[in-house]
């Protein structure tokens, strides 16, 4: 059989990706002349650069005259503009009016975008799928059962000598109905797990795959040379391309396989781990600053509700979370 590769959902644009980050970073309200210095190096970089903040000129002189017309008016800028638990600030209204401009600006530079964070352009075309913000449990030919996380994608290949489950993205967790002539196995980008009757969860990750036994055990194979690792019920491994780690009780998840019912749990965790578990529940762009990344985090956060999640982080840690629109969203630890 030919090599079988994983499969990751596209990034963003890398334009759209710095475009973002000047967006906060311009807008903190904390820029001194070696940030504009920065960017005008930035704008200077590429032409990509220069045609992408054009651009962005062009959208607010068309947005933002109407909108300072509506505010000068009477008018109040929509409540989805304005930070979550955030006190008014100064400039409040030219952020609000700059938001706007700039979900005009992205959706049109992302090229699709947008249409991807509502519905996984790269897995339009797996044989099992969900969107953001859908779980769903498919049965197999065989009688196992997969669940797929929010924004997940497999395909399938069923063959006489083994059962081959390919995860391009995302999360499943598998139910195996025994057959001792054909393995079951799922391939991530990093590497295969094995198993003949039991129960496990896979995540697709960046660069890694976590995997967690939930019954039973699993044999794991890294795409490069390297040993077999056997994983145990209760055990979690990271697996990359050329080697295994498994993972200390300690600093294993609380309950891997507590996204099924549509809840994730944390225990002392870093803040970047919680907003990756949010991503495919919402169709905004969550970011996090690399301060906030490392915050540690406690508790038990509802993912079908991702901004009641942000929120009760904001109410609880030293964060504060600011918006631009209903597209992008990011994280930064609060200053006094």
């Amino acid at each position: 059989m030919p090599e079988i590769r994983g499969y990751a959902a596209p990034p963003l644009d890398a334009t759209t990706e710095q475009a973002i980050d000047w967006l906060v970073r311009l807008d903190s309200g904390h820029v001194d002349d070696g940030d504009h210095q920065a960017f005008a190096r930035w704008l200077a970089a590429a032409p990509a650069h220069a045609a992408a903040w054009a651009t962005l000129r062009e959208r607010l002189s068309q947005r933002i005259a109407p909108a300072l017309n509506h505010l000068q008016t009477g008018g109040h800028a929509p409540m989805h503009v304005r930070a979550l638990s955030a006190p008014p600030e100064h400039g409040a209204r030219r952020r609000a009016l700059l938001g706007s401009a700039t979900v005009a600006l992205l959706a049109a530079a992302g090229g699709g975008l947008w249409a991807d964070r509502r519905a996984p352009l790269m897995a339009w075309a797996a044989d099992l799928r969900t969107g953001t913000a859908e779980r769903r449990r498919f049965t197999l030919d065989d009688g196992s059962e997969l669940l797929l996380n929010a924004r997940s994608a497999v395909d399938l290949h069923f063959s006489p000598a083994r059962r081959l489950v390919r995860l391009r993205e995302g999360a499943l967790i598998a139910q195996v109905a025994a057959d001792a002539r054909r393995p079951f196995v799922v391939h991530s980008a990093q590497g295969t797990v094995q198993a003949t009757g039991t129960r496990f969860m896979v995540r697709q990750d960046d660069g890694r795959t976590l995997v967690s036994v939930l019954e039973h055990s699993v044999r794991l194979s890294a795409q490069q040379e390297g040993a077999p690792v056997d994983l145990q019920e209760g055990r979690s491994a990271w697996m990359q391309a050329g080697r295994i780690e498994p993972l200390p009780v300690s600093n294993a998840p609380v309950d891997p396989s507590a996204w099924s019912t549509g809840v994730l749990e944390v225990h002392d965790q870093p803040l970047a781990d919680v907003i990756a578990a949010l991503r495919p529940y919402t169709p905004a762009i969550l970011r996090v600053s690399p301060q906030a990344a490392r915050v540690g985090v406690y508790g038990v956060y509802p993912l079908d509700r991702p901004m009641d999640a942000l929120q009760a982080l904001v109410d609880t840690l030293p964060l504060r979370v600011r918006r631009w629109g209903d597209w992008v969203v990011h994280v930064d630890v609060r200053t006094a």
